[in-house]
């Protein structure tokens, strides 16, 4: 059965497998009559997703280079700053799940470290 390999700088062959992974939600092999089947699934959903994806990437590339975020930029307007954050966080979790994570770990992860900050002020 096909199975995911790691493939040497100078190897011709071994990365279609990687390839697949990285760009299906999911997939796997099948044993069939005529022999193996691998099939996968890639997300369609009017790219509705995808944005909001998007959007994470570009909030989490202005936390990295040290920008502002949209909710900072917006302080003191006060009209709609609790929504966008709440648009802000459900898009990272879409974001968080496109790389293959577990959002549930990450809001985990998020409360753990908003716990640990207040507890060190």
């Amino acid at each position: 059965m096909p199975s995911l390999k790691s493939a040497g700088c100078d190897e011709e062959c071994g990365r279609g497998l990687h390839l697949l992974a990285a760009l299906a939600m999911d997939w796997g092999t099948v044993l069939t009559a005529a022999g193996k089947a691998v099939w996968c699934e890639i997300p369609f959903n009017s790219g509705r997703s995808c944005r909001r994806v998007e959007r994470a990437v570009e909030a989490l590339e202005g936390y990295q280079a040290g920008g502002e975020s949209a909710a900072r930029q917006g302080k003191g307007q006060g009209i709609g700053l609790e929504e966008s954050a709440i648009e802000l966080i459900a898009d990272l979790l879409h974001w968080s799940a496109a790389c293959g994570h577990d959002p549930d770990d990450f809001l985990d992860r998020a409360q753990m470290h908003y716990e640990a900050e207040l507890d060190a002020a």
